[in-house]
């Protein structure tokens, strides 16, 4: 059986139920939540049943009717953190009371930042089995993903006489994180002594897990739909391993390095790397804004799936 990455909008209501979904009046100063729970994949719809959610941030909202399709949710505008609860699985709308296998993915609670008068999708992440993959509420995709859990590094500074630390929130925290594709292009190289794989992505998304940050939120938004190149490398030798990984903005003000060297890769009869998911630990990365310094960390319970 193969897996699958599907990216699951979620979407619930708080305090009550709507038989039909309609578009809220916005209220200055306030964006719109909106979590679709269905998906087409190959000809079969998928639903997420079950969910309950947990808003917190500007405004507190808990949501437990799933029972719809789709509903928006209106909140004021700010960073939140959204936490999945309850006894929840997916389910073929063809086939209700029947659940389907899959993994979550996404880091639960996960972040977002809503603006005023935006309207705001979250999606929620999962591995699902069959023959094509599922992405309920914003379409089906054939992508990746890399997801992890940094580790950042205490800091002592800043001295007095020193600017405010921009990544001072991050220092000796844990976050989640995933990074996920839709699509990607690949070419094959045999450079004679390492078969190598170059992989461009379609634009990415990238999520951050934990309790809601503004350096992440920043990190977040301007990551949003740059595509992502790295190239897999192996050789007839039996094992394969992997480049430098970096992510930036056209202007150079967000960085993003992921040190992959440490990964081993199977590699197929010829020498190139499969490109299969596989597991990574103790990878080194680094945050940098330009003007604002930098947060160093390490990466365990890694997953990377090239696509």
């Amino acid at each position: 059986m193969k897996w699958f990455v599907g990216a699951l909008a979620l979407l619930a209501l708080a305090c009550g139920g709507v038989s039909e979904p309609s578009t809220p009046v916005l209220r200055d100063g306030e964006g719109l939540l909106e979590l679709p729970l269905v998906s087409t994949s190959a000809g079969r719809s998928y639903k997420l049943v079950g969910a309950t959610f947990a808003i917190t941030g500007p405004q507190n909202a808990t949501l437990t009717d799933t029972s719809t399709d789709s509903v928006m949710l209106p909140l004021i505008a700010g960073t939140y953190s959204i936490q999945m609860n309850g006894d929840w699985h997916v389910e073929r709308t063809d086939a209700p009371g029947v659940t389907v296998p899959v993994t979550l993915v996404s880091p639960n609670p996960m972040r977002f930042t809503l603006g005023e008068g935006e309207t705001q999708p979250v999606r929620f992440l999962f591995k699902v089995p069959g023959d094509g993959t599922v992405n309920v509420g914003i379409g089906v995709d054939s992508g990746g993903w890399i997801s992890g859990t940094i580790q950042f590094d205490a800091y002592d500074g800043p001295l007095p006489a020193d600017p405010p630390d921009y990544f001072a929130e991050l220092r000796g925290k844990s976050v989640p994180f995933v990074i996920t594709f839709e699509s990607a292009t690949l070419t094959r190289v045999d450079d004679y002594w390492t078969k190598q794989v170059e992989v461009q992505t379609s634009p990415i998304t990238v999520q951050f897990g934990g309790a809601p940050t503004v350096v992440l939120q920043q990190f977040a938004s301007a990551f949003r739909g740059l595509p992502l190149s790295f190239t897999l490398m192996g050789s007839t030798q039996g094992s394969g391993w992997m480049s430098m990984m970096h992510i930036q903005t056209a202007s150079g003000g967000f960085n993003w390095d992921l040190d992959m060297s440490r990964a081993m890769l199977d590699v197929d009869a010829e020498g190139f790397p499969l490109l299969k998911p596989f597991s990574f630990n103790q990878v080194n990365t680094m945050l940098f804004r330009q003007y604002m310094g930098n947060a160093s960390g390490i990466v365990s319970n890694g997953t990377f799936a090239p696509r």
